[in-house]
């Protein structure tokens, strides 16, 4: 038996911006974007890991808390946004702290400025 070919991530044109917008501002989100460089890992016939929450992420982000906000360690607002977006959007979601790829940058990790770079900015606070 054949697998179905895996669903794609969602995209710009999937989302719905303006309620991504409000639930941005309602956790004082600075910015949201998503993030290009992030696939569904690939299915390895062999090699099964039970349960790889990775395999059913609809959608990667990369999100700037703002100070003193930082979502490293998962706190309950990283929570809060993660939990909002996928109501909204009916699929799952996985949000990347924006400082956190900052710091892993300026420590020369290139994959962390390839996320920075290839981010597409779906919200900015005013």
């Amino acid at each position: 038996m054949t697998s179905p070919e895996p669903k794609p991530l969602l995209t710009r044109d999937d989302l719905p911006l303006d309620a991504i917008a409000a639930i941005c501002r309602r956790w004082g989100v600075r910015e949201m974007a998503i993030d290009p460089s992030e696939s569904r890992p690939l299915e390895w016939p062999d090699y099964v890991l039970e349960d790889n929450p990775f395999s059913k992420i609809d959608l990667y982000l990369i999100a700037d808390f703002g100070p003193g906000k930082r979502s490293w360690g998962f706190k309950k607002h990283h929570f809060d946004v993660v939990d909002d977006l996928q109501q909204l959007l009916c699929c799952q979601v996985w949000i990347m702290d924006k400082g956190v790829l900052e710091m892993n940058v300026e420590d020369g990790s290139e994959g962390a400025r390839q996320q920075l770079d290839g981010r597409d900015v779906v919200y900015t606070a005013e």
